[in-house]
């Protein structure tokens, strides 16, 4: 038995019965349900959970290009493939300038110091666990952020680890609609 038949991209048929309310509220977010949501469904809780950590960091303080730079560096540091072309794809239509997205599938430095800091202190975060070193901590708020946005990328982070992790138990098969955006990391083979 391999991953795609222990962990099924559900349809509206085989979906459990509890997953009726992700597939809605995928539906209306995204005019679809990716592959990732289906996937989820095996366990309705999880794909429920996903949602609703998705909207509340789209609530955060952060902007929507700071938060593609955390989506995109989490998914990077965990070679997530599923999740670096969603999110490149989700950028290019949240307008996030194209050399943003490319420096960081490319695993480049930001021009700009203030995403640079929050590249820097997100990959930090990842690596080693929350244990930051307090002049990771500093760069980051000397960028101008604020204690409540290094919280906000705790939220990030977990939002990210949710779907990396699934996508990486489950092989989750790439969406159409992400393919033009399908990224290859130093994990690729595995």
């Amino acid at each position: 038995m391999n991953a795609t038949t222990r962990f099924p991209c559900h349809d509206d048929a085989s979906a459990p019965r509890e997953a009726g309310p992700a597939f809605e509220a995928s539906t209306a977010k995204f005019g679809m349900v990716p592959n990732l949501i289906r996937t989820m469904c095996t366990s309705p809780q999880l794909a429920e959970g996903y949602l609703a950590l998705s909207t509340l960091f789209e609530q955060t303080s952060l902007s929507v290009a700071e938060r593609h730079v955390v989506l995109l560096t989490v998914s990077a540091g965990h070679e997530c493939h599923y999740c670096m072309a969603a999110h490149s794809i989700t950028a290019d239509m949240n307008q996030v300038p194209g050399e943003i997205t490319e420096a960081l599938r490319e695993g480049r430095t930001l021009a700009d110091r203030r995403l640079e800091a929050l590249r820097q202190f997100t990959r930090a975060m990842v690596e080693q666990r929350g244990w930051v070193a307090p002049d990771r901590v500093n760069d980051f708020l000397n960028a101008g952020f604020t204690p409540q946005q290094a919280l906000e990328v705790v939220l990030g982070i977990g939002l990210k680890t949710l779907s990396n992790y699934t996508n990486h138990l489950a092989d989750t098969p790439l969406d159409e609609a992400f393919a033009g955006r399908a990224w290859q990391g130093p994990g690729q083979g595995r």
